[in-house]
């Protein structure tokens, strides 16, 4: 993880309070929802905005379903990204994962969602700078016991 990445999960963590940051914006879903039409603008495509998220360190995820395993009409299936944009509850941090973000990003234009999301006051980090082991502040006293808790579980996954 290099040092800027760190500075700002670092930044974000919150002794004691692992699903919601009790300083969190009380008007990020208002903002969520109002970029939504701009990044699918980006994108060209129409994304899915989950608003089921449950006992999790993030708070929603905007992202394009694969069809192969969900069926969008009917609404039942595995929800599987091809790419997502992941916001975290902490720090306006979000981030981008999916199983096929990294084949499509040119051609979803993920880079320009990303700029754009960032210049509505959120921050990015970069998913693949989250998978070390996570020592925070509130190390080791984790859910799991720091067994294997890493930075994207503690921002970005379900505790």
């Amino acid at each position: 993880m290099d040092a800027s990445t760190r500075a700002i999960l670092i930044k974000s963590d919150r002794l004691g309070q692992w699903e919601f940051p009790s300083d969190a914006d009380g008007d990020i879903w208002g903002m969520i929802e109002s970029l939504l039409p701009s990044v699918e603008s980006v994108v060209g495509r129409s994304l899915d905005l989950d608003r089921n998220v449950q006992d999790a360190s993030f708070l929603t995820d905007i992202g394009l379903l694969d069809d192969r395993y969900y069926d969008r009409k009917r609404g039942i299936g595995c929800i599987r990204y091809v790419f997502a944009f992941r916001f975290s509850n902490f720090g306006r941090m979000f981030t981008l994962h999916g199983e096929q973000w990294r084949h499509v990003f040119d051609k979803y234009r993920l880079g320009e969602a990303i700029k754009l999301i960032r210049s509505n006051g959120f921050v990015y980090v970069p998913a693949d700078q989250l998978d070390s082991p996570y020592d925070g502040v509130n190390a080791p006293n984790s859910p799991n016991d720091g067994s294997s808790l890493t930075w994207w579980i503690r921002f970005f996954d379900y505790i």
